[in-house]
């Protein structure tokens, strides 16, 4: 019985599943196995993952019909061996001493049923873009998994039997799976462990930019709406599991601006105004200028944080949600503030960058100004 299983889905992702895997192979503890599950791939993924089986008996593969993301997660499970499972997306990969290292915090905290590290953000070429180190605590985390996804999969280690007692992916989600999970493990009353240290790569793609932030969106709100209930699919009985008080509304809302913000970066301003018209009467949502920064999220440009990439943000995209904002029902000042409060992160890094210790005192000045500033909330249609 290994002690870990390094669960694999890949689809089409050839390209990156060779780096993927001899991360793993490159590892300096041994004692694991590699699921790859080849979901449908029409390009080579099958023939390399076969290939990788054939060089080392640790490595299995199952081929299966393209059944999406979480059913490809659910075959490794069923197929893993290990005590302690680990979820790739096949573009993520190990860093050097990785499992050596997660090895020794498990055997040194045995209560612990889960453990995450930190992660490195990488571009399509492996240069860092930032290093994320965990700042939480070790304990119980299901404050923090209400408000949003904990990290990504990759950054998790998790005993088996509670993924068994948790229950499988969800299928019918094509997009916040792994939240819809966490959640649940959240809610079962277990205790993260946490490694400060980035011992993962997670992979962004600027093909990401390319998604549809309406399914993310239908997909959100589902799992969103199951937080404040408690969940049947759990097997444990657990204190944690119950109703609980949840704000959905303004939970929602956050979604819906980060999913309004990926639609304007891709420069469809019309669809955007039809579901922030839409969504905002029948939630009948109010906003206040700082509300909108959560345009700037993941889902955009959050992770750009290299000069060439502040000064790009900053160059291209206030005119797309000017244009957003122009054709909303918001007083002028409130469209400005909202603007300003999309770019701030990436105008405070451009004053850095740019100024150096005289960059610091604009961002105060930027501060100073912002809160001097007070708007009544606006519902913008």
């Amino acid at each position: 019985m290994p002690f870990f299983s390094i669960i694999l889905p890949c689809y089409n992702q050839s390209i990156w599943l060779r780096q993927s895997m001899e991360a793993i192979l490159n590892q300096d503890f041994s004692d694991w196995e590699a699921i790859i599950v080849n979901d449908g791939s029409t390009d080579d993924s099958g023939m390399l993952a076969d290939e990788f089986a054939r060089k080392d008996k640790r490595i299995i593969v199952v081929h299966q019909e393209n059944q999406g993301l979480s059913a490809a997660r659910n075959t490794g499970i069923k197929n893993a061996t290990g005590i302690w499972l680990n979820f790739h997306d096949a573009d993520d990969f190990l860093l050097p001493a990785c499992l050596k290292h997660v090895h020794k915090e498990i055997i040194s905290n045995k209560e612990f049923e889960l453990f995450q590290v930190g992660h490195e953000l990488v571009d399509e070429q492996n240069n860092v873009i930032h290093s994320n180190w965990l700042t939480q605590s070790s304990g119980k985390f299901l404050h923090q998994a209400k408000i949003g996804n904990p990290g990504p999969p990759l950054s998790f280690f998790i005993h088996k039997k509670t993924v068994s007692e948790a229950g499988s992916f969800d299928v019918d989600l094509k997009s916040a799976e792994d939240w819809d999970f966490w959640i649940r493990v959240a809610k079962m009353g277990v205790d993260r462990f946490i490694i400060r240290e980035p011992w993962v790569a997670y992979r962004y793609n600027t093909s990401s930019m390319s998604r549809n932030p309406w399914r993310m969106y239908e997909n959100t709100v589902n799992v969103i709406e199951r937080i404040p209930n408690k969940d049947e699919r759990i097997s444990r009985i657990s204190e944690w599991n119950t109703e609980m008080d949840f704000d959905v509304k303004e939970s929602v809302k956050i979604r819906l601006i980060q999913c309004l913000g990926l639609c304007i970066m891709q420069e469809k301003i019309t669809e955007a105004l039809e579901y922030f018209r839409r969504e905002g009467r029948v939630y009948h949502f109010l906003y206040k200028p700082e509300d909108f920064r959560h345009m700037n999220s993941f889902m955009t440009f959050r992770h750009w944080y290299r000069r060439k990439d502040v000064d790009m943000v900053l160059e291209k995209y206030p005119k797309l949600f000017n244009q957003f904002f122009k054709q909303t029902y918001f007083s002028d000042a409130f469209q400005q503030a909202s603007i300003s409060s999309v770019f701030e992160f990436h105008q405070k890094n451009q004053n850095q960058f740019r100024w150096g210790i005289w960059g610091k005192w604009k961002n105060r000045k930027i501060d100073i100004n912002k809160k001097s500033k007070r708007f009544q909330a606006e519902p913008g249609l």
